[in-house]
């Protein structure tokens, strides 16, 4: 009787609408990729950052597996400038090797269209982050 009192009170106490000082985690509007802060950056380079640059900038798994498979000149995707708009739309989309599909809830139609835009031109004195 005893732990089924301690156990109700941890429910009352876990449903309890006073959440403190701590305000929820900020949502993407419409799903679609969080953004963060970077004043100085245009949205497209912000976009792809926030959604490909983890693995896809240097040092990442993504930088890795394509050096070793593609060689390390273009293991860089934002440094190449033949990179296919419906190829990078599909591999997003579908998904390929290690690389997970992405939702339109991940990474929005117009966000993709912000990434791909983005990789269009090339960033040969860019640095590779």
């Amino acid at each position: 009787m005893l732990a089924a009192s301690w156990a109700g009170a941890f429910l009352v106490a876990g449903c309890s609408s006073d959440q403190g000082d701590t305000a929820p985690p900020p949502v993407a509007p419409q799903g679609g990729v969080p953004q963060v802060s970077m004043p100085d950056v245009p949205q497209p380079a912000r976009t792809y950052e926030n959604a490909c640059g983890t693995c896809h900038h240097n040092g990442g798994f993504a930088v890795q597996v394509l050096a070793d498979r593609l060689g390390a000149d273009a293991a860089l995707i934002h440094r190449r400038n033949n990179l296919d708009p419906d190829t990078i739309r599909t591999i997003v989309r579908s998904g390929m090797g290690a690389m997970p599909a992405m939702s339109k809830l991940e990474v929005s139609d117009v966000e993709l269209d912000d990434i791909i835009a983005y990789l269009g031109k090339a960033r040969v004195g860019e640095d590779a982050r």
